[in-house]
């Protein structure tokens, strides 16, 4: 217990650091929860999960349509300033559906040109909120910093859901935006208090093409890198598809409205945050391996709350899966790209990783569709299993497949 609690405070004690731990854990409230309460809108609207699942799409596709020159972005420029300016732009975005909900005026397509806005912008801010982590702690503690970054975001989407809830029960939609977009104004403030980053940024003169061409030769070139963003774009595009439409199939499944969707967003934020700490658990030779172990358990446990229609058991599992996916499997991913990648360079691979979360914002609405036609059970089922076909394959079946105990050998 002491290791572990020596290793998370060498991190706390930088104060670059603390400041950007307090953004992402206010930014992580507003951003855990905007999903949520954006799609009970679009229910409110419409009362259709296909056109839920469509405007979900909508903010996916420019997420991921971008995340490439995202990741040239965040090598050429201030981290800080990336981040500065995209969280701003979100909260304008917000703050005007806010106002437009509140005085009655608010149509589907306004949802629609807010979520596209936001895949824009959200899609430029993630390289640079990600990799900035390199730049403010040392290489060995980059997974502590990686966890205590994740336990930030899930704190804020473990308390910002079921407080949402009550907010929509009791002042409706436009209020829970309204306080969306102020907790984006606040993390930009927090963002402004950090100091200037000790980086050398790569000569502007190489054109976008070039930067965007030496990333991918560079993840070529390396069979872990490759490894890791192929089956954690998998896990994304197919595994967490289900992640912001879950209003859609709780209302179709368990019957519950605003508040016991925010309950089961508590669920997945306390499962989320647990994950996140036993990150630290971790030692840096078992990083690889450790990312394998959870993306096989997490395809079971999302299999089982597919086929769940009692509240607590899928509350239950939607928690596990929450620990299993957005708590231990993504910071793996993102602690492998920081070890396996020089400062010139991690921007532009982070951002081939950052397909992952765009990808599963642009599976929503295919979900959605497959859902009408099949039912929930049989369509997360089969994205639970081609996220899963995808792991066994690429990490241990194919040729040229990265073995675990390499990663071992090279960290000792």
């Amino acid at each position: 217990m002491d290791a572990y609690l020596g290793r998370l405070s060498a991190v706390w004690r930088q104060t670059d650091f603390r400041w950007y731990w307090l953004s992402s854990s206010i930014q992580g409230l507003g951003q855990g929860t905007q999903f949520m309460v954006i799609g009970l809108l679009v229910l409110e609207i419409t009362g259709s999960s296909t056109q839920l699942g469509l405007v979900i799409f909508l903010y996916g596709a420019p997420n991921v349509a971008l995340l490439l020159v995202a990741g040239v972005v965040a090598d050429r420029f201030d981290r800080r300033h990336i981040m500065m300016l995209t969280q701003a732009i979100v909260g304008v975005v917000i703050a005007a559906l806010a106002f437009l909900s509140i005085a009655g005026l608010v149509s589907i397509w306004h949802v629609y040109v807010a979520a596209a806005l936001m895949g824009v912008v959200q899609s430029l801010s993630m390289p640079a909120r990600m990799t900035i982590i390199g730049d403010l702690v040392d290489q060995r503690s980059i997974l502590d910093a990686v966890a205590m970054q994740n336990m930030a975001v899930h704190v804020g989407r473990m308390v910002g859901p079921p407080v949402a809830g009550v907010i929509i029960v009791v002042w409706g939609v436009g209020a829970s935006l309204g306080v969306i977009a102020g907790c984006y104004v606040a993390s930009v403030l927090f963002v402004g208090k950090m100091g200037p980053l000790s980086r050398s940024l790569p000569p502007a003169a190489q054109s976008v093409f070039r930067n965007f061409a030496d990333g991918v030769v560079y993840i070529k070139n390396n069979p872990t890198l490759l490894t890791v963003i192929v089956i954690t774009t998998a896990f994304g595009g197919f595994g967490m598809s289900h992640m912001q439409i879950v209003p859609a199939m709780a209302k179709d499944v368990l019957g519950t409205g605003a508040a016991g969707v925010g309950v089961l967003f508590l669920g997945s934020g306390i499962g989320s945050l647990a994950g996140s700490m036993i990150l630290p658990a971790i030692s840096t030779a078992q990083v690889y391996r450790a990312l394998l172990l959870s993306l096989l358990v997490f395809t079971v446990m999302l299999t089982l709350f597919a086929w769940s229609d009692w509240f607590w058991v899928t509350f239950a599992f939607f928690a596990l899966i929450g620990v299993l996916g957005v708590g231990m499997v993504w910071p793996l991913a993102t602690t492998m790209i920081q070890l396996e990648t020089t400062a010139e360079v991690r921007g532009r691979v982070m951002g081939m990783l950052q397909f992952t979360p765009g990808l599963h914002f642009l599976g929503a609405y295919p979900l959605a569709l497959a859902a009408g036609q099949l039912g929930w059970e049989v369509a997360i089922t089969g994205a639970a299993g081609i996220s899963l076909a995808t792991t066994v394959w690429f990490a241990f079946v194919r040729r040229g497949a990265p073995k675990p105990g390499r990663q071992e050998a090279a960290a000792t």
